[in-house]
């Protein structure tokens, strides 16, 4: 979080402009962490960006676009 401020103060002005997302084993592509620092400025820019991952989700999760996410034994 340290580092997402210090980005989003050195790029935007404002600290406090970032949303940080981690995605779990069973949603990344790699072992290891797997962090996105997204720069926002605004409840819209935030509200798109959220709109724009559940399209790319819904479109895997339909088979139309290709998710080579590992798949956990159940």
């Amino acid at each position: 979080m340290t580092r997402a401020q210090q980005l989003a103060r050195e790029r935007v002005g404002d600290s406090g402009a970032y949303s940080i997302l981690y995605s779990g084993y069973s949603a990344r592509r790699v072992d290891g962490w797997h962090i996105h620092i997204v720069l926002l400025t605004g409840r819209w820019r935030k509200a798109w960006l959220y709109l724009v991952l559940a399209g790319k989700n819904a479109l895997q999760a339909l088979g139309l676009r290709r998710d080579d996410a590992p798949r956990l034994a159940q």
